[in-house]
């Protein structure tokens, strides 16, 4: 008896859930390297006894050799069973992290997802509550975010984890044209509710930028990406390749600032070179070199009468244009 239920507990760990499985042979092999060696018959038959509502397994018979799986839908069964502070951590990773897991990772933790969140809910502690009492907001204005396909952001997402090309369809924004492009992707950023895809197209050497939203058709192809030696996300990131940049020099900008604001950037500065200086009229004086981009002329617009740009002049006068501009409507 000892034997049988140890040679089960061995053969259900190493069948896999669906889409994969695994044959009768492979599981009699295993089973013979593991220390329990058996015939194919009473694999079968093991099988069929454990198979049904109780383990959830189930025989793949759509194409050939046959084999056995876990249902998608099974429980997962840990011996021994979750911890509280455990299901606390799968649940704040589906939480805060789901959209940052490709999807065929979050699938296979799904089964650990619903059991964390039966474990909270028989678990009488403040362990139970604690995803209620955080919650993560932006600075800016919530937007609703744009739809995306979870067919194409399936194969997205499959062809940046596996490194292989896809061909995709994609509606470009300023000129309103549909493109088609063979992709080569390289980093998935989130910004503000948006999905972007860092990438490179036909076999360019450039590396850009494409929100996900506006890919209408995505086809996964063999050919693997050949991703540049010396690129690095978080640096292409950094370096303001999400914020449009006007140009390639960066900018060594001056402001006059309000104390308060002061306090906001000495607490969060623009750049590594900041710095901050006491001002004549009781305001405060920054300097920062900093990338050339929309983005930043999105922010100073957006700070309003807290912050006025002294340098360079260029900068100075194109804020004071659209400040006019904007005035202009109002009135």
């Amino acid at each position: 008896m000892t034997d049988t239920l140890l040679r089960h507990w061995v053969m259900l760990r190493r069948i896999p859930r669906h889409p994969r499985k695994i044959t009768v042979r492979e599981l009699l092999a295993y089973l013979k390297d593991q220390g329990y060696p058996t015939t194919e018959r009473t694999v079968q038959r093991d099988l069929m006894r454990l198979s049904g509502q109780i383990f959830g397994l189930m025989q793949d018979d759509r194409s050939r050799p046959h084999g056995w799986c876990w249902d998608r839908d099974a429980g997962q069964m840990d011996i021994p069973g979750m911890e509280p502070q455990t299901a606390l951590a799968f649940k704040l990773a589906e939480h805060f992290s789901g959209r940052l897991m490709a999807p065929s990772t979050r699938s296979t933790l799904e089964p650990y997802f619903r059991q964390a969140e039966q474990v909270l809910a028989e678990t009488p502690s403040p362990v139970s509550a604690w995803p209620e009492k955080i919650q993560s907001i932006t600075r800016g204005q919530s937007l609703i975010p744009p739809a995306i396909d979870p067919e194409i952001l399936h194969t997205v997402y499959d062809g940046l984890f596996n490194d292989r090309q896809f061909r995709a369809r994609y509606h470009r924004r300023y000129d309103g044209e549909t493109r088609d492009y063979v992709i080569s992707p390289l980093g998935i950023v989130f910004r503000d509710g948006v999905v972007y895809l860092v990438c490179q197209r036909n076999g360019q050497d450039d590396v850009v930028h494409l929100a996900m939203h506006r890919f209408l058709e995505a086809e996964g192809l063999d050919q693997p990406v050949h991703r540049p030696a010396d690129f690095d996300l978080s640096a292409y990131v950094n370096h303001g390749g999400l914020n449009f940049k006007l140009s390639d020099e960066p900018l060594a900008i001056e402001l006059q600032v309000t104390a308060e604001t002061a306090v906001h950037l000495e607490e969060t500065p623009l750049s590594t070179d900041q710095r901050i200086t006491n001002a004549q009229d009781g305001r405060r004086r920054i300097t920062a070199t900093v990338p050339d981009t929309a983005q930043l002329r999105w922010w100073l617009l957006g700070m309003g009468d807290q912050v006025e740009v002294t340098a360079p002049q260029a900068l100075r006068e194109e804020l004071v244009e659209r400040l006019n501009q904007a005035l202009a409507q109002y009135r």
